[in-house]
């Protein structure tokens, strides 16, 4: 005894028979359908109170320095390369950077060993030297002193690179 086919099967036979007409109707309706089931896109409202807070605010991290950053890498046979970057904004400022690589000691961080650099206007101060380690834990502190031409120090801010154990 034969079974009834389910209503979709019949109901896409009956499209199918109807000829091509048939069948592009029931394929624009399909992508109807597609696109009503898919399209949905959320709302939100807002909930009528102000927001009073600084969320949302984005601040500049520094007045004078466009650029400070800090690095350290230590590789297996305990050389550790120590690296700072640091610029001004402005092309009348001076750029002073000095890269400190400290150890972590029982009482805080110590400098074990410190190198610096200077550049004039916009061009970057760089520092990339090599220092062998012993055992330990180590960071490096970039310090960036921004003097304006006539000498006077406008901002100096440091900045610290991750810990990396040796």
């Amino acid at each position: 005894m034969l079974q009834k086919p389910p209503l979709v099967v019949f109901t896409i036979e009956r499209y199918f028979k109807g000829g091509f007409y048939c069948m592009k109707k029931f394929i624009c309706m399909g992508i109807l359908v597609f696109m009503a089931v898919f399209a949905v896109v959320p709302a939100y409202a807002a909930d009528g109170t102000k927001n009073t807070g600084t969320q949302g605010v984005i601040t500049p991290q520094f007045t004078y320095i466009s650029l400070l950053s800090p690095g350290l890498s230590i590789n297996s046979s305990g050389k550790a390369t120590c690296t700072g970057l640091a610029s001004a904004y402005d092309s009348s400022h001076t750029t002073r950077l000095t890269v400190e690589l400290q150890k972590s000691t029982s009482s805080g961080w110590s400098t074990i060993k410190s190198w610096s650099a200077s550049a004039t206007g916009v061009s970057i101060a760089a520092v990339e030297e090599n220092y062998y380690v012993v055992y330990g834990t180590y960071r490096v502190c970039a310090t960036a002193k921004i003097y304006n031409a006539s000498g006077t120090l406008l901002e100096s801010k440091s900045l610290y690179s991750n810990t990396v154990t040796y």
